[in-house]
């Protein structure tokens, strides 16, 4: 054994009262959880994500206080897989099922759940997923089928029996004038040019590629649109020593929004610490829906999110679809 696997832990078990603060978070939220049509689905959800995520600024516009949507895929035992949406206000909620329903006419929908499914006697950890390039560089997003179906494939009932998991994306638009939203900007366009300009070598200059001409396209099309502080991060549950295998199996679902164009990808990082009492502070940060410095955010277009927030339509044992 290394001596970073002897320093580092990769996992905690709670006591029963932080058991309980997991289970129950302080915030209140209005979740909605979602029951797929028994059927292909093959229209995308941008529409449905421009019109949930709203743009609220204060203070002349440097300060971005637009509400955070949440979107989870949990597994609290083998033959239960369910979806949902997670948001802040009443309205929200009411959106979601209203610009769902126009979306995917057939869908059906219950309350949610709020909190981890984690017992005193349950170890967690986790990890998260960040892009592996600057996001100015776009992920993939030219799908016929819901991208969340090698997701949800992945929990299948036989799958990693002994683990529960809840798979969680925040998604907050990118709103005002702050320092940050300039610099990405500009970093981005520099990033840009530099793609498109003569590159100078030894034996002279070259003319660009057509690859590069096709990346510094991508890049100001993305560059030039909306755009959203995203996070995806992972709780696990009763891996044990395990926890990083579970982390890079749940990671290796996400390989389809690689980009080959763009060479875009997805990064993923088990959450390791010296002191175990910060692993549980991971831990209520997903249970409170927290955008905070336990979130590795990158950005993306309402476009790319659709892709991650879709709802699948896999007939799978474990999955609740609409009624027949």
């Amino acid at each position: 054994m290394s001596l970073k696997r002897r320093l580092l832990h990769n996992h905690t078990q709670p006591t029963e009262s932080e058991a309980k603060r997991l289970n129950h978070p302080g915030e209140k939220w209005f979740t909605v959880e979602v029951h797929p049509p028994q059927k292909e689905i093959t229209t995308g959800l941008e529409n449905f994500i421009q019109s949930l995520l709203e743009i609220q600024t204060k203070w002349f516009k440097t300060r971005n206080v637009s509400p955070t949507i949440a979107y989870e895929i949990r597994r609290p035992r083998p033959d239960h897989l369910r979806f949902q949406y997670a948001v802040p206000t009443k309205r929200l909620e009411r959106k979601v099922r209203t610009q769902l329903s126009t979306e995917l006419p057939r869908i059906e929908f219950s309350e949610g759940v709020d909190g981890l499914p984690v017992t005193s006697e349950d170890s967690i950890g986790g990890g998260t997923l960040n892009t592996g390039f600057e996001s100015w560089h776009p992920l993939r997003t030219d799908f016929d089928r819901p991208p969340t179906n090698g997701i949800a494939a992945a929990l299948h009932r036989h799958a990693m029996q002994d683990t529960k998991f809840v798979i969680q994306i925040l998604a907050k638009p990118v709103g005002g004038h702050s320092l940050q939203n300039w610099l990405w900007r500009k970093q981005a366009y520099h990033h840009r040019n530099y793609l498109r300009k003569e590159k100078e070598k030894l034996w002279g200059s070259t003319s660009p590629t057509k690859r590069e001409r096709r990346q510094a396209h991508l890049i100001d099309n993305k560059a030039s649109q909306s755009r959203y502080k995203t996070s995806i991060r992972f709780a696990i549950i009763g891996a044990d020593e395990y926890t990083p295998s579970r982390v890079m199996e749940l990671a290796g679902s996400f390989n389809r929004f690689e980009n080959p164009v763009s060479n875009q990808y997805f990064d993923a990082v088990t959450i390791e610490k010296l002191q175990q009492n910060r692993i549980l502070h991971f831990a209520k940060s997903v249970a409170d829906r927290q955008l905070n410095a336990w979130s590795p955010q990158f950005r993306t277009t309402s476009e790319e999110l659709a892709g991650l927030l879709a709802v699948p339509d896999l007939n799978q044992e474990n999955i609740r679809n609409q009624r027949q």
